[in-house]
């Protein structure tokens, strides 16, 4: 875990700015799920085993709590039981969350998630819906050049099954080995498989047939030819052409690749489910991630629901626009700073620095009444754009001397215009 200091959390508010108004354009509704949970909600799906992955603890009441690992069990849960709301229901959350993984890069034990969840709707098109939206997001922090990499859970269960495993908990674990080929590689995922006790020959086939993908255009009519029969993986591949097909509507098809590695490591997905990477970046891993999730809201309550939906990670997205240099300066601090030439004016001055602030302007004062030369080094320090100098004299006649910091331009301003004068120098100055 660490602190965030004032420059970071500038970037981080624009960033959150950024996605909010993406989910509010898809008429998205913004919630939050407590940060705390009942530790056999958090079991309900992932299973006992989830407590090596998480923080939980017995409270005063020894009652097992835990600190939620994600936001979409939380949403889920708040969801499954609200027989008032329509179909489809769409929310979302921006929000901290904490794992109990090893610290390495680009992954820390509290990050902060943005999440986006569609509840109420079986077809593809809700799929497609959030793809386009995740896209979306991507696209308006300046991340252009990405790549959804799209698969569906079903293809690789019909076929994990097909080669004979059929216990859930075998499944869970290969598909998790799975899941990571593309951080430990095929050489170690190999050994992880016959650690688990597969044959050389299903090993092989495994690495195979998570190898399959390319251009949606070029390689699914021939992927449909090379898929094993049976239903499981015939449906499956009806849902994975079906939300390609439903994305190409929302013109988002050239963002699309397929790939039957992409199964997402967690165990409530159930259908289709994709990952985002910035495509000269993917050391960096997915920088969001989703899928399908039709089983999640029965387990929570009363009201059956499919379901899918997104979440991404700040940390892995600022590591992404740092590289490429897409954050904007931002200017955290003040704008304005009044300057007093003494102490006779100190009460003016703060009436200015009001007056600005109710105007929408950042403006600051010195706290500390320091004479004329230090305030001016404070404001230089502070990377303010404007300093306004304000002496007896200014007050007797009604005007304020403007100084531009970053041009050195000086000039005398009526306190009665001061405030178009600041706009003007600030959008000179941007």
């Amino acid at each position: 875990m660490k602190d965030i200091d004032p420059e970071e959390m500038a970037r981080r508010i624009w960033l959150t700015d950024k996605i909010r108004q993406v989910l509010w354009n898809y008429g998205f509704q913004m919630l939050e799920p407590s940060p705390v949970e009942n530790l056999e909600t958090l079991e309900a799906k992932s299973g006992p085993t989830i407590r090596d992955e998480i923080y939980w603890f017995k409270d005063k009441a020894e009652r097992n709590l835990g600190l939620r690992f994600d936001l979409t069990v939380g949403m889920t849960r708040m969801i499954a039981n609200r027989f008032d709301l329509p179909e489809p229901i769409k929310i979302s959350s921006i929000g901290g969350v904490w794992r109990y993984d090893e610290p390495q890069f680009a992954r820390y034990r509290y990050f902060t998630q943005w999440d986006a969840e569609i509840y109420g709707v079986a077809d593809p098109s809700a799929d497609a819906e959030i793809i386009a939206l995740s896209s979306d997001i991507l696209e308006s922090v300046g991340l252009k050049d990405h790549l959804v990499k799209i698969s569906n859970r079903k293809l690789i269960e019909g076929f994990l099954r097909g080669l004979g495993i059929q216990s859930q908990n075998d499944l869970d674990h290969l598909i998790r080995i799975i899941d990571k080929m593309g951080k430990i590689g095929s050489e170690q995922a190999e050994r992880e498989f016959t650690r688990a006790g597969l044959s050389k020959d299903k090993v092989k086939r495994i690495l195979g047939f998570a190898d399959m993908g390319g251009d949606p255009d070029k390689v699914l009519g021939e992927l449909e030819s090379k898929l094993p029969k049976g239903d499981m993986i015939h449906q499956g591949f009806k849902e994975l052409s079906g939300t390609i097909n439903r994305v190409e509507s929302l013109g988002k098809k050239n963002k699309i690749r397929i790939d039957l590695g992409i199964v997402r490591g967690i165990s409530y997905y159930d259908g289709t489910v994709f990952e985002a990477y910035d495509s000269e970046g993917e050391d960096v891993g997915a920088v969001l991630g989703g899928g399908r999730f039709d089983k999640l809201c029965k387990i929570y309550g009363k009201r059956d629901m499919p379901a899918t939906g997104v979440a991404g990670g700040y940390e892995r997205l600022m590591l992404s626009l740092e590289r490429k240099d897409l954050f904007p300066d931002i200017q955290q601090g003040p704008q304005v700073f009044v300057v007093t030439v003494n102490e006779t004016v100190w009460n003016e001055a703060v009436k200015v620095v009001q007056q600005l602030r109710g105007q929408g302007i950042r403006a600051d004062y010195d706290l500390k009444q320091r004479p004329l030369s230090k305030q001016l080094e404070y404001a230089d320090a502070l990377r303010v754009r404007v300093s306004l100098v304000l002496g007896p004299r200014e007050i007797k006649e009604g005007n304020v001397r403007l100084k531009d910091m970053k041009t050195g331009q000086e000039k005398n301003v009526k306190l009665t215009t001061v405030v178009d004068e600041i706009q003007k120098t600030l959008e000179r100055t941007s």
